[in-house]
């Protein structure tokens, strides 16, 4: 990296696109090394059947798997879409920061969010629905940053600026509800500030709302038209057991850690910077877009419930330039800032590769069993192997046999490993997506195979005697890495199934 003033980057621009495409080429190497997770995994399958909304999240990405699966196949190949996509969010961002704070910010900003554990690895790699989300996110705070922040020289063009933000928004809550937060947050910094008030004056902002609203339509038709399901399911997600404020500072940590402790360090130094000085409308805007997000997600654990931090990684998003603009000043006075990212990237690469070897290879698990199965990274291990240990088992045929599973994730793998050959269902109370994709009417008189974990089978007998005729003997069934048995299952024959199973929610009468 050639230095000029200081010791940043001499041309950032170009150097905010070596470090894109140098992280792009990283994570579509981890992508093609470790298999689909769990979450990944689920969404190929249910996206399959195309829906207007779909129980756990609005549709956009389950349409973007769809379109990938289509074109490139259901696999590791699905992710290619979702790691291109957060490219372009990395370069909105640099544009973002640059216009608030100038190009050598835009590059820190950058380098931030491509260290970041969360940002990097889940949202810029898997097919989840936060990179959808993020990109749209970015595109919206890029125009409406064009329009209360013209750069000297520039006329703001209000209708375009708007209605690529109304676009933008409008994208995001068909990405996930946590969309609404930044809009909330936008809707602040317009009533909170002079020049927010201004802009309610001409009738683009009132276009863009509208058009907002008119893309998330289908998410609340299709709400309107089962039970109002995912809303409620969303809702009740935050619902804990009691009063538990112990749990805020939990969450804040955990929502630290997945960013990554050395890469929060020089964020949490910019906000605090940042916040000295808050008289700026420009903090103002960041703050408003992104502190609803970290707010909710890190104070509602009070109640009981300490949820995912991931929840609360959108807020985050907004707020990177601000350590981008701290780097940057910092960077202009010695080299702290070049050595911070050079330690960064090499603990941050090493954390990845480790991650993505024990991924493939599991080799950890030759220590004992009880490291295999304790292992996080099982969960990307694909069961394609079913396949053959179903004929092994002689549980294969006849073919015309449907599938239930002892979860809504198992149900998932199994439904992804089998190419769709068979209807696959989960088995419990809680089937997710499934409830909406499986008539259980249609499956009456039917035999099935019940394929669950070995501690489960007991529980899993019992849930469905009375739903079919007869429950067979069970073979064992064993799947794993490197030749280890990681993962132990039981297979067994249920013949005539006879009345549906009592889901949760969705279930057809």
């Amino acid at each position: 990296m050639r230095l000029a003033e200081g010791h940043g980057p001499a041309n950032p621009t170009r150097m905010v696109l070596i470090v894109i495409l140098g992280a792009l080429a990283l994570r579509t190497a981890l992508a093609m090394a470790v298999g689909l997770g769990t979450d990944e995994i689920y969404t190929v399958a249910i996206s399959r059947q195309l829906s207007l909304s779909y129980f756990d999240h609005p549709p956009l990405h389950q349409w973007l798997a769809h379109a990938s699966a289509a074109l490139l196949g259901e696999g590791r190949q699905t992710r290619l879409p979702f790691i291109t996509l957060f490219a372009g969010t990395s370069w909105l961002m640099f544009l973002l920061a640059r216009r608030l704070y100038g190009e050598a910010a835009g590059f820190w900003t950058v380098v931030i969010l491509n260290l970041a554990g969360f940002f990097t690895l889940s949202a810029g790699s898997w097919i989840v629905p936060d990179g959808v989300l993020l990109f749209t996110l970015s595109l919206a705070g890029w125009a409406l940053a064009r329009e209360f922040f013209p750069l000297n020289g520039e006329a703001p063009s209000p209708w375009t600026n708007w209605l690529v933000a109304g676009l933008a928004l409008g994208l995001a809550g068909l990405s996930k509800y946590q969309a609404a937060l930044a809009a909330l947050g936008a809707l602040l910094f317009v009533i909170g500030t002079a020049r927010g008030r201004r802009a309610l004056l001409h009738p683009a902002p009132w276009a863009a709302a509208a058009l907002a609203v008119l893309i998330v339509t289908p998410v609340l038709w299709w709400n309107a038209q089962n039970g109002w399901a995912s809303f409620l399911f969303q809702a009740g997600r935050s619902q804990g057991g009691g009063f538990a404020p112990w749990l805020v500072p939990v969450s804040a940590i955990a929502q630290a850690g997945w960013i990554l402790p050395w890469v929060f360090a020089p964020l949490a130094a910019g906000i605090w910077a940042a916040w000295r000085a808050r008289r700026d409308d420009r903090f103002w805007f960041l703050a408003g877009l992104g502190v609803p997000a970290i707010a909710l997600f890190t104070l509602t654990p009070a109640f009981g419930n300490l949820g995912l931090p991931h929840w609360a990684m959108p807020g985050w998003l907004f707020l990177m330039p601000l350590g981008g603009a701290y780097l940057a000043d910092l960077a202009r006075r010695d080299e702290r800032p070049a050595r911070w990212a050079r330690w960064s990237a090499i603990g941050s690469v090493a954390v990845l590769a480790l991650v993505g070897v024990q991924a493939a290879t599991g080799i950890l698990g030759r220590i004992g069993p009880a490291v295999s199965r304790n292992d996080p990274t099982l969960e990307t291990f694909g069961w394609d192997r079913i396949v053959s240990e179903l004929a092994r088992a002689g549980l294969a045929e006849p073919p015309d046999r449907f599938i239930v599973a002892d979860s809504w994730q198992n149900a998932g793998r199994l439904d992804v490993a089998l190419g769709g050959s068979r209807i696959v269902m989960p088995g419990t109370l809680d089937p997710r997506h499934y409830a909406f994709i499986v008539d259980q009417r249609a499956l009456a008189g039917r035999d099935a195979v019940v394929i669950v974990r070995v501690r489960r089978e007991a529980q899993m007998r019992e849930a469905l005697k009375d739903h079919f005729a007869s429950l067979g003997p069970s073979a064992p069934i064993r799947l794993g890495r490197a030749g280890l048995a990681e993962i132990e299952l039981v297979g067994f024959v249920a013949t005539g199934f006879s009345r549906p199973l009592p889901w949760a929610y969705g279930a057809r009468p």
